[in-house]
């Protein structure tokens, strides 16, 4: 689970004419913004996002306050909204810390995840991996390995189940980890027949290829998961 510990500063809004009016309705939309900032800070997203929406529609807010608001979005579970943002502003803060950036990319990957695209979550979760703490890869990993599983990549899913319990076992108090191991072991169990069926399909597309030849029939589990991940 990604825990979100964000540095959250005001930024001077831009553009604002000199005038005394001007100042004083300054003044009042920066009160706005670190009001909305309170909002999010407080779990308050739905708050916040009201707040944002209407700043951002007078002032060209700058990528890091689009973000929020693309956490607003997802928190909301308005899943399209939120990787339409995070698409948008992600390429653009590089200068960020990984961990914050580690949230941003986690919440990118599973916004698509709930919106069954699973291609482009694959993609944020991977890249999330490099800049992710290590007690978080399991929780990575297992998505990951939803992800495969729902595109009957058998053996990708198995692999990445394999390597969410590793993580699991590593970095994470297992004895509040229970239900998940337990489902992680169903799971891989569950890619096992498609894992088969993969094989076979290997094997017959080589005896189609050279009639002659006999294909050997290999089991895939003493290859599948390398021994060292259990030491």
């Amino acid at each position: 689970m990604h825990f979100l510990v964000l540095s959250l500063t005001v930024a001077v809004l831009m553009a604002l004419c000199p005038s005394q009016a001007a100042a004083q309705q300054k003044a009042t939309d920066a009160d706005r913004l670190g009001m909305a900032l309170e909002y999010f800070q407080s779990a308050k997203y739905h708050e916040a996002l009201l707040i944002f929406q209407k700043l951002d529609k007078q002032y060209k807010l700058n990528p890091r306050f689009k973000a929020y608001m693309a956490l607003c979005y997802y928190y909301e579970w308005d899943y399209k909204k939120a990787v339409g943002y995070f698409e948008k502003v992600l390429p653009l803060l590089g200068g960020l810390s990984p961990q914050e950036l580690s949230v941003y990319h986690y919440a990118a990957g599973e916004s698509y995840f709930q919106l069954h695209i699973y291609d482009k979550a694959l993609a944020y979760f991977s890249r999330d991996l490099k800049l992710c703490y290590d007690r978080e890869k399991g929780d990575i990993y297992y998505r990951i390995g939803l992800c495969h599983m729902f595109r009957e990549e058998w053996q990708e899913a198995y692999d990445s189940y394999s390597l969410a319990e590793d993580y699991y076992l590593r970095y994470r108090d297992t004895t509040t980890l229970k239900a998940r191991l337990a489902q992680i072991a169903n799971m891989k169990r569950g890619c096992q027949p498609g894992i088969a069926r993969d094989i076979d399909k290997i094997r017959s597309g080589i005896l189609k290829q050279h009639p002659s030849t006999t294909a050997p029939v290999v089991s895939p589990w003493p290859a599948t998961v390398d021994d060292s991940l259990w030491q």
